[in-house]
């Protein structure tokens, strides 16, 4: 084992960190290499800087002039430098800020920097390649994002214990995740995932729920290590009084010594730059230091370091400009107001749908929060109805054969009923 990652997993002997790395988490490091001897360069080498491989001219970094021109105004060094490996530092401030108004409740408690990671998808398979691996167990709601399966499955080799989401009356399932997380937990490790607000269903649980899923994880970590991650793609997405509107990061955080809580989040979704790639990973335990956080960055640097080196310094100077920018917060809630609007609609629609009695084989699962709803199909294929969909020309998705996702977010509020007649009259043709 390289000494730099024999010396980072000494300053974590004896934290939960230590008990739930994987091999490859065991061994991750961030050497000091080209890119560590040029940030020591950038503050130190006075007369030149000959470290780096970027090219410079007049103290700058190139470009082409038709990309100088593309890109405005802002200088080449925040449109085709390389960024530092766990992101722009003054980025990274700016989201723990963001991170904290949004969630008071993580005011006094330590947490790592928030580390850059080209999009949520990096974040949480740079989690997964840390904590967990062949002959873990995780346990998520059986409504999943698709891509942890590739992720966790395939990827990690994990074995993946799903838990019913939604119980008979349309509440969280308690029951099936307590009795889900203990039997998961049978093999001395607890790794949990979840994404609220959720994708497919489009739910956020109340704070009861919440606080039980807490209470749950800390009664199993005085036996065993326990990870969660929380996926908070959709984060601040709320429509309703019901959802817990502070990320589930905020209750694990310091919640037991024996629990590592990481927040897998990002710009994707909540600033609307789907493409700029620009996520975040932040890590807590309670007792956590600032020497162990500092060792769990620098696990986590070598991580980005080894798959993607950096992510896109473009991406992350619009952010950092758009967020100083005075009409950054009214902008984001004209678009929060616009989404919010459309689930107002979806609701009447879904209500009327009820009173007239249409299409019985589908079942609207609870929705407050998201980008999508979901309709639990009962005697019917989801993937058939899908087709039939896509044969009239509407796009669905559908999952597990069982339910079919709608991305309200993505339809404009005025033609959404059009949409839904169209879902409706589909499914009533399969008698």
């Amino acid at each position: 084992m390289n000494p730099l990652a024999r010396a980072l997993n000494d300053t974590l002997a004896n934290t939960v960190v230590a008990r739930v790395f994987s091999d490859l988490g065991r061994r991750m490091y961030f050497p000091k290499g080209i890119v560590a001897q040029a940030a020591e360069a950038k503050s130190k080498a006075t007369k030149f800087n000959a470290t780096v491989g970027m090219a410079y001219a007049d103290g700058a970094p190139m470009t082409l002039p038709l990309i100088r021109e593309l890109t405005g105004n802002l200088p080449t060094a925040e449109t085709v430098a390389y960024a530092p490996t766990p992101g722009v530092p003054a980025l990274r401030d700016a989201w723990k800020e963001q991170m904290l108004a949004k969630n008071p409740d993580l005011a006094d408690v330590p947490t790592t920097r928030p580390m850059v990671v080209p999009g949520l998808t990096a974040g949480i398979t740079m989690t997964a390649d840390l904590f967990t691996g062949s002959g873990d167990t995780l346990l998520l709601p059986d409504l999943f994002w698709g891509n942890y399966r590739l992720i966790f499955e395939e990827r990690r080799q994990c074995t993946m214990r799903e838990f019913t989401f939604f119980d008979a009356a349309g509440a969280f399932d308690r029951t099936a995740f307590a009795d889900g997380a203990r039997a998961a937990a049978s093999n001395g490790k607890l790794t949990v995932i979840l994404n609220f607000p959720n994708n497919p269903a489009g739910f956020t649980p109340g704070s009861g729920d919440v606080t039980f899923i807490r209470d749950t994880l800390v009664q199993l970590a005085d036996s065993v290590p326990v990870t969660i991650i929380t996926d908070d793609a959709y984060f601040g997405l709320f429509y309703d009084d019901n959802a817990y509107t502070q990320s589930l990061f905020t209750l694990m955080a310091d919640a037991h010594p024996n629990i590592l809580a990481v927040k897998v989040d990002g710009a994707t979704k909540e600033d609307y730059v789907w493409g700029f790639r620009v996520g975040f990973v932040t890590v807590a335990f309670q007792g956590m230091t600032a020497e162990h956080s500092a060792a769990i960055e620098q696990k986590l640097t070598g991580a980005i370091r080894s798959m993607v080196s950096n992510s896109s310094v473009l991406s992350q100077s619009i952010l950092l400009r758009a967020f100083a920018h005075p009409q950054y917060e009214q902008q984001k809630q004209a678009a929060f107001e616009l989404l919010e609007g459309r689930f107002r609609t979806l609701q009447d629609i879904l209500a009327a749908k009820e009173r007239e009695g249409r299409a019985p084989q589908l079942q609207p699962l609870p929705c407050n929060s998201g980008y999508f709803m979901s309709f639990r199909c009962n005697g019917l294929s989801a993937e058939a109805l899908r087709v039939k969909l896509l044969e009239s020309g509407v796009g669905t998705i559908s999952v597990k054969d069982q339910f079919l996702r709608i991305a309200f977010a993505g339809v404009d509020r005025e033609v959404l009923p059009e949409l839904f007649e169209d879902v409706f009259t589909a499914a009533e043709s399969f008698g």
